[in-house]
């Protein structure tokens, strides 16, 4: 074989989009296992307290909800499922661990932003608009800041909603588990999910899927009844013990307003949002009812924090990838614009108490609203227009 042969033999393997990809892969690792190893980033309040603390406990064979062993403030008061699922990063030093976690919820973050565009290969210019917007969207700060979960419960709800055809139920149930690790996070989506799937399945699935959602939480909390069974009183006692903190949660604030009344308010509004809901999963596709049933969550749940609001990056993000005209695009992108700067400004103020920021995801979704009743009025006029006959003037 001649010289020649060779030379353009090795050009094709070397501009083969396999080999690019495998190099783009192994650049990426690279940087990730340096970032992991070295990147000086504050290890999160949330994180340390409620993940790795009860990790490392636990591989030390002591209660994982007893940190005050190792730490003077804080408690533990995450699910079990979560330390069950997540273990091993205890194996690891805090700011190891840390950074690692930060990199799990960086692939989440752009797994979020890829579903939610409900396409394969979305356009690239947009991909990485809307990928930066839910980057640098406040509660996305924080939420990294303090080393929080709720990415990782967003990423589950929508694996569950898009991809549970291709899921073995016991798959199904795990995903279930993991995002009930935060309970009122659930108090929508459960059940429209249920709805839907009663729908498409009969009631034994549904059946089948509950059995697979209790043997996945029983899976999912093996290790800590496994390495240390005498973990739940201290747990149940964290859990009581918590604090009630001002949070941004619409209960919190009309019970703020109106007392007693803002009470029954908030009821009211818990009843229709709960009938809007299972609307929503009965009349539409599940990759559409999710994104929906996640904002709703933001806006009703009994308790909630700013940084949960990461939740309505999946109803921004698919809206945006709507054939919508431009002035229903340019709403949503001016809603995003002037919410992070409002945010700001509150910051900038020194208004930094979290239930402060309880209009943020009121003011999100009234913006995706008035882009989908804009996209109606140009489709009515458009449809108008090409109804009306052609007059020629004589």
């Amino acid at each position: 074989m001649n010289a020649g042969v060779v030379k353009e033999k090795l050009a094709g393997v070397v501009l083969s989009p396999r080999f690019l990809l495998a190099i783009l892969v192994g650049t990426i690792l690279v940087l990730l296992a340096l970032f992991v190893s070295s990147f000086p980033y504050p290890a999160g309040w949330d994180f340390r307290n409620n993940l790795w603390a009860p990790s490392y406990l636990l591989l030390q064979g002591q209660s994982p909800y007893n940190i005050s062993v190792i730490y003077e403030l804080g408690t533990a008061i995450w699910m079990p499922v979560v330390i069950g699922v997540f273990w091993p990063l205890g194996f690891l030093p805090l700011q190891q661990a840390s950074n690692l976690w930060w990199a799990i919820n960086l692939v989440a973050l752009i797994a979020i932003v890829w579903i939610s565009s409900s396409q394969k290969q979305p356009p690239k210019l947009l991909f990485v608009v809307t990928l930066m917007m839910a980057f640098i969207f406040p509660p996305t700060i924080s939420h990294f800041s303090l080393g929080q979960i709720t990415i990782l419960v967003c990423l589950a709800v929508l694996v569950l909603a898009n991809f549970d055809r291709k899921l073995h139920p016991l798959m199904i149930g795990i995903l279930i588990a993991v995002f009930l690790s935060k309970p009122q996070l659930a108090i929508f989506i459960l059940p429209g999910y249920l709805l839907a799937y009663l729908r498409e399945n009969g009631f034994s699935q549904v059946f089948k899927i509950i059995f697979y959602t209790i043997l996945g939480i029983g899976i999912t909390s093996l290790p800590l009844f496994a390495i240390y069974p005498q973990w739940i009183p201290d747990f149940v006692g964290n859990l009581l013990g918590n604090p009630t903190w001002a949070h941004p949660s619409s209960l919190f604030i009309l019970r703020a307003a109106f007392n007693n009344f803002g009470t029954v308010l908030w009821w009211l509004l818990l009843l229709a949002a709960f009938g809007v809901n299972l609307w929503l999963w009965a009349k539409l596709p599940k990759w559409e009812a999710v994104v929906w049933s996640l904002a709703l969550t933001t806006l009703i749940t009994p308790y909630v924090w700013s940084w949960d609001f990461v939740l309505l990056i999946p109803l921004l993000t698919s809206y945006l990838y709507r054939d919508f005209p431009r002035p229903s695009r340019w709403v949503l992108y001016a809603g995003f614009v002037s919410c992070w700067g409002l945010i700001a400004y509150l910051k900038l103020a020194g208004l930094t108490s979290d239930e402060l920021n309880w209009w943020v995801p009121w003011y999100l979704t009234g913006m995706v609203l008035i882009s989908i009743i804009l996209d109606k009025v140009f489709a009515k006029s458009r449809a108008d227009l090409e109804s009306s006959p052609i007059q020629f003037n004589t």
